[in-house]
């Protein structure tokens, strides 16, 4: 009998350890979201996306059996909120690999994150971080803020019927990192094809109103205007043209558009395009079903839409890299950047473009499906797949 309750008290107190320290099996993984900022209007749901799907991988097996434990702060799209969170999640934490999210912050971090060897998987496209020989552990899961530019300059050249003049363009962009990513390749892809640059437009991070910024390109005569900033600030530029009874046709950026966009701009926001990297909650692709079926298990009386497909299509791609790594017996931050630069043409059941990335080129993809609002829906209109240009990587 004694024996028995030494066995017992010996199997409670080992139940009690586990249940006060981490499994020796977890791996943790940092989070750095906006969920308060000035572009939380698409931060949050791109940060449930990456929760939802670290629960959906804990459910479904994890890491060949170890769980995902998700370290996950906001932000509030200050760069040093994001760098202090980055030093704790690095040395008070120990992750083996963040998930971040803004530009300013990513581009900020980038010589840290090389010296920690710490792969960061920000949801910044920014062509700036897509040279491994200078940002070696940044990846993402698009195209480049630079190649969707380019794609959307290349469907206004083919939207065109003109042919006595050049098409002009107008560029309103963000006064931050986010905003001017994609602003110089912009400038050089129009020249390149026959495009006139006649305005830029920048406007601050948070705005209520961007009627002398339309003024000022109503007098320069654009054609076209490309929106880099995020969904509200999208929405008051829109709302405003059509105030002034602008007809420029716009196009947004894939933080400018999504099923969001005509919900927040009405009929502001019909007949125009944007780039949309991740399909839109809902498209009939195969890769949608977990999505759903995860939704309407857990949280059936919301509601989704692009961005937090993004979120996903992050854990799936790290997921997998996580895997490989842990196969290879080098769950560590070099072990998990050679195991993300083994992936190639990975398949996302059409959620987004099939992943490759290599040691020497992050451009995960380089293919921009556009979009265009047609009777408040997001109705695909075109798709280009822009040339791996060895001159652009980086750009």
């Amino acid at each position: 009998m004694h024996s028995i309750r030494t066995a017992l008290f010996v199997l409670c107190a080992a139940a009690a350890v586990r249940a006060q320290a981490p499994a020796g099996g977890d791996i943790k993984v940092g989070g750095i979201f906006d969920l308060t900022g000035i572009t939380s209007d698409v931060g949050k749901p791109f940060a449930q996306g990456v929760r939802d799907g670290v629960s959906w991988t804990n459910e479904n097996g994890g890491i060949n059996g170890k769980m995902i434990r998700l370290v996950d702060v906001d932000y509030g799209y200050k760069i040093p909120e994001a760098v202090a969170a980055y030093k704790r999640m690095v040395g008070d934490d120990k992750v083996v690999m963040i998930n971040g999210w803004g530009t300013g912050d990513t581009e900020g971090l980038k010589a840290q994150v090389n010296q920690d060897k710490i792969p960061y998987l920000s949801a910044s496209f920014s062509g700036h971080l897509t040279d491994p020989s200078k940002t070696p552990y940044n990846f993402f899961v698009a195209p480049s803020y630079s190649d969707q530019l380019r794609a959307w300059l290349h469907w206004v050249k083919d939207d065109w019927k003109d042919k006595s003049r050049n098409a002009k363009v107008a560029f309103f962009y963000g006064d931050n990192a986010y905003g001017k990513a994609p602003i110089e390749a912009g400038r050089r892809y129009c020249k390149e094809i026959g495009i006139d640059l006649v305005d830029e437009e920048i406007v601050p991070g948070a705005f209520q109103d961007a009627t002398s910024q339309l003024l000022n390109m109503k007098q320069k005569g654009a054609d076209y205007a490309y929106i880099n900033v995020t969904t509200t600030g999208v929405s008051t530029i829109l709302r405003d043209a059509k105030k002034l009874g602008l007809a420029t046709k716009f196009g947004s950026n894939p933080y400018g558009f999504s099923e969001a966009l005509p919900q927040v701009a009405k009929e502001a926001a019909e007949g125009v395009t944007g780039v949309v990297p991740h399909v839109p909650w809902g498209e009939k692709v195969p890769g949608m079903k977990r999505l759903m079926d995860f939704h309407q298990k857990n949280h059936p009386a919301d509601t989704h839409d692009a961005l937090y497909v993004r979120g996903w299509t992050y854990v799936l791609v790290w997921t997998e890299a996580l895997k490989r790594a842990d196969k290879a017996k080098a769950l560590t931050g070099e072990g998990v950047k050679a195991a993300l630069e083994t992936l190639k043409n990975f398949d996302l059941g059409g959620l987004t473009e099939p992943v490759t990335y290599t040691a020497t080129d992050h451009r995960p993809s380089t293919k921009t499906p556009i979009y265009q609002v047609k009777g408040g829906k997001l109705v695909k209109v075109a798709e280009y797949d822009m040339p791996r240009k060895p001159e652009w990587l980086g750009l």
